[in-house]
């Protein structure tokens, strides 16, 4: 496969992720006047579903089982979409329901949840805590809930970016390739998240540039959302790429 194919493919996956970016956030982020007029519609029905939660005791994140389906957000004039997770965590007995995130945090038995937004990480809680009367937070239990005592004007002003605690990546490194402007970036910072886990009392979580040439290694204080460390390479897949270029320029 010659260079100028395998550099034509990493630009094209680049403007398709880009697009698909750019329109869900300005979904998520559509400013509606009057809250109290927004009105919540289910689409669609709730399917089984996956989300990685990181527990407080454990450094590792695991795979649990989660419900998730799409609802539409309307003031009558505009309307957004947007998914909706929702799930329990059995050792905890701490529940999810909110917009789907990247991942989840599970703190002083509450969830938070973080989603990466181009250059800022939102940090979001659940719109429903687990109720006490219940013993077995069973997810239909949680949907219900969510279905009878959560409107659209409660579920905006909760998760509107505007509204929650961010972390800002822009200024961290301005060399960095996947969440700065550093040589080789491409145009602006849109890391997608390949990992995390607890290092001591921090966040270590990792991001990868789009085409995932590049990954970024940040140690976040969860409590501020501070960056403590940040580290940065070439994945595998970069690295070979690297090899690549430099093969044939000794040509």
């Amino acid at each position: 496969m010659k260079l100028s194919y395998l550099l034509n493919g990493c630009v094209m996956v680049l403007v398709l992720l880009t697009g698909c970016e750019q329109k869900e956030n300005a979904q998520i982020n559509k400013p509606f006047g009057i809250p109290e007029k927004i009105k919540k519609e289910q689409v669609g029905k709730w399917e089984a579903s996956k989300a990685r939660l990181l527990r407080s005791d454990k450094q590792s994140a695991v795979t649990i089982n989660a419900k998730r389906t799409n609802y539409e957000f309307s003031d009558g004039s505009d309307h957004f979409t947007t998914p909706v997770t929702a799930f329990s965590d059995s050792e905890s007995g701490s529940i999810w329901v909110g917009p789907e995130q990247s991942g989840y945090l599970e703190i002083e038995k509450k969830i938070l949840g973080f989603r990466v937004f181009g250059e800022t990480i939102v940090w979001t809680e659940s719109i429903l805590d687990h109720d006490s009367k219940s013993t077995l937070p069973d997810i239909t239990n949680i949907t219900n809930r969510f279905e009878q005592d959560v409107t659209g004007g409660s579920f905006y002003l909760g998760t509107h970016t505007a509204n929650k605690r961010r972390t800002n990546l822009m200024d961290i490194n301005k060399d960095s390739i996947v969440f700065g402007d550093g040589y080789g970036s491409s145009g602006g910072p849109r890391p997608m998240v390949s990992g995390f886990q607890w290092d001591k009392d921090l966040l270590k979580l990792s991001l990868t540039d789009p085409e995932k040439m590049h990954e970024a290694i940040l140690w976040i204080d969860v409590k501020s959302g501070e960056v403590k460390k940040t580290e940065e390479k070439p994945t595998k897949l970069g690295e070979k790429l690297y090899q690549v270029i430099n093969a044939q320029k000794g040509k």
